[in-house]
């Protein structure tokens, strides 16, 4: 069956999912597909009208001759028995014989299967698709384009209202949504503005409004309404009395900040691990939250000589981070202690379920919700649940901490780290994340995570400096030496980052990331040998004997390229067959995989799935060289062109 895309791209794809079919030089034809698959009522159009829609300034002999070329390709793109005929005036799509998302969305919202039809809808209709010479037609489009994206909008809030009579969880998620396909909706504003006032927190709500404002000033040159305004005015009024939800309130806004999170590889089976380095940020480059108390140290394997357990790590940084008034309760203390343990040994959903539960037992206990706060951090920014599922977790919990204690810098950092990953939103993002490093100036990762920032910003030097401030700060940690080289790299200042990759295998032998990063910065200079080799020492050091024994010995590039190859695909392999079962994968998974394969219609499609779905590994697409074949595309750039970081000579900060 012919699939027919039309919402949020325009593509025609044969039935083994392969290359599109027509290309997109060739508008008229695409614009005779679109009109007989979506115009109504369905069945054939008459031969006069389709003349008079696409060619309006030619004569009839020029018009006939042109839609009769047009349908003769499309016949031999599409075949002849997609096509149906009555008499020799009207001609027509089966339907039968073609599947269409547009459609798909049209059927479910006559049936009223509301959540369905919003989660079908990827994008509006044909967006920016247009026909010179042939008005009419562009009209009927806008039209077609409107009303869609009008009944989507609809059967979103219709949606919200099932979930807020049911009392569902889901409710919150679903009102974002609807209001984020219609940002001038001031009615659906307030509706989410008093969900996330009971669900979340005031904080939570007031950013809604103040998200709402932005988009009025920018695009419309205007305010909220009074009754909008009114209702900020309430939440912030009633601020004071509701502390336990109050969000943190910053001064300057021109200070810079930082973000970063990493997947512990160790928590992860050996080849989903492979899995998730090839996405080179869902395992290899990654900045968290939250103090020197707030991030994992990890790698696989025991620690070198001479390093601490983690038990006794976590004692020192708590020990160094918490006030005393903290530690006083040696029950809650300790509990705080083994969360932290676990995180050192990447363990993250453990730790979650640790501080959780003190959270539980004692829930004024600040630094426990810090922890909840970091360990959905991570989670999230790893890839194990959707960012729409854990953003909203990791800010509930560090905003319950700043307003149980305004001195906690790890919350300040989470709460710096959504506003990044999450809501794109660099200035504010600064703010938080400047303000926990004034809490504790003297704390590695804050720095790790301005220099995260910087790289969002393109700010590459800066980004290297303040990596290499953290682990001046923390030179016994190789989590930290790691995070450095993986900045080098993404700086392509490759000479370096293999220096830091060696030095840090020197002192970590038995940490398997240095050696994939080492890895990658072979290939990025052409030495594919060696990054082989390195490739299988990884898996030795993993522990995976049985992996590093499929890897071959190589003579040649040419064969360590086939090898690269054979992996790539099945880590695609092991991917569709975790997505068949249900799994949650994260598209950044597949967008590496396929650029690992060179598969240009493929990356860019994951591409765009991670921009609608601000996934955390977006920002690192424009910097890794894995990317490099694809800048020149066209559909690259206007890809790029969309990552509207919200500050002005941001990277991908859309031009005034």
């Amino acid at each position: 069956m012919i699939d027919l895309r039309f919402l949020g791209t325009l593509e025609i794809r044969p039935p083994d999912g392969g290359a599109p079919l027509v290309a997109l030089t060739q508008p008229k034809r695409l614009a005779l597909l679109l009109y007989l698959a979506l115009a109504e009522p369905p069945g054939p159009k008459s031969r006069e009208s389709l003349m008079a829609l696409l060619w309006p300034e030619a004569d009839d002999e020029s018009a006939r001759h042109s839609l009769r070329n047009a349908l003769y390709g499309l016949r031999q793109t599409l075949g002849e028995a997609a096509f149906v005929s009555r008499g020799e005036g009207y001609v027509g799509l089966e339907l039968g014989r073609v599947h269409c998302d547009a459609l798909d969305v049209r059927r479910l919202l006559a049936e009223h299967r509301w959540e369905e039809a919003v989660a079908a809808w990827g994008g509006d209709l044909v967006p920016g698709f247009h026909v010179s010479g042939a008005l009419e037609f562009d009209r009927w489009v806008e039209d077609q384009r409107t009303s869609l994206r009008r009944e989507v909008t609809e059967a979103a809030w219709r949606r919200v209202d099932e979930l807020e009579r049911s009392g569902d969880a889901g409710l919150v998620p679903a009102a974002r949504r609807a209001w984020a396909l219609d940002p001038a909706n001031e009615a659906g504003a307030r509706r989410l503005m008093q969900f996330l006032d009971a669900a979340v927190g005031r904080s939570a709500a007031l950013r809604a409004y103040d998200e709402l404002a932005d988009y009025l000033r920018r695009e419309y040159d205007t305010e909220p309404s009074a009754e909008t305004r009114a209702l900020a005015a309430d939440l912030k009024a009633k601020i004071e009395p509701q502390l336990p939800r109050t969000p943190p309130v910053l001064p300057d806004p021109s200070t810079p900040h930082t973000e970063a999170v990493a997947v512990a590889p160790s928590a992860l089976p050996a080849r989903q691990r492979r899995v998730a380095r090839t996405g080179a940020v869902i395992a290899a480059a990654i900045l968290i939250v939250g103090g020197a108390s707030m991030f994992a140290r990890r790698g696989t394997g025991s620690p070198s000589p001479g390093a601490m357990d983690p038990m006794r790590e976590a004692e020192r940084e708590g020990a160094l981070r918490l006030p005393p008034r903290y530690r006083q309760d040696t029950s809650a203390y300790g509990s705080y202690l083994r969360g932290l343990a676990l995180r050192f040994t990447g363990s993250q959903a453990a730790s979650r379920d640790t501080f959780a539960a003190l959270v539980e037992r004692e829930p004024l206990y600040a630094p426990a919700l810090a922890g909840v706060a970091h360990a959905y951090a991570l989670i999230t920014i790893g890839g194990a649940i959707p960012p729409a599922e854990g953003w909203p977790k990791v800010e509930a919990a560090a905003s319950r901490a700043v307003a149980l204690d305004s001195a906690s810098a790890s919350a300040y950092l989470a709460l710096g780290v959504v506003e990044m990953f999450w809501r794109w939103n660099l200035p504010r993002s600064g703010q938080l994340i400047d303000r926990g490093l004034a809490l504790d100036p003297g704390d590695p990762e804050a720095h790790a995570v301005r220099g995260t920032w910087f790289r969002w910003r393109g700010q590459l030097d800066s980004a290297v400096a303040e990596a290499r401030k953290s682990h001046e700060l923390d030179p016994l940690s190789g989590f930290m030496s790691g995070r450095t080289a993986r900045q080098l790299y993404l700086s392509r200042r490759y000479p370096e980052a293999e220096a830091m990759y060696r030095q840090t295998i020197r002192d970590y032998p038995e940490r398997s990331g240095p050696y994939g990063g080492l890895s990658d910065v072979y290939r990025a200079t052409g030495r594919l040998r060696e990054a082989v080799a390195m490739e299988r020492r990884s898996r030795e050091v993993d522990g995976d004997s049985a992996a590093a024994a499929q890897i071959p010995i190589v003579t040649s590039e040419v064969e360590a390229a086939r090898v690269f190859l054979d992996m790539a695909r099945t880590q695609l392999s092991d991917l569709e067959t975790g997505a068949r079962n249900g799994n949650w994968v994260p598209p950044a998974a597949f967008a590496f995989v396929y650029a690992e394969l060179q598969d240009r219609d493929e990356a860019l499609r994951w591409l765009d799935s991670m921009r609608v779905g601000r996934d955390p590994a977006i920002q690192s697409v424009r910097l890794n060289p894995l990317f490099d074949f694809l800048r020149d595309d066209p559909r690259y750039r206007a890809w790029e062109a969309k990552l509207t970081w919200r500050e002005p000579g941001a990277i991908g900060a859309a031009t005034p």
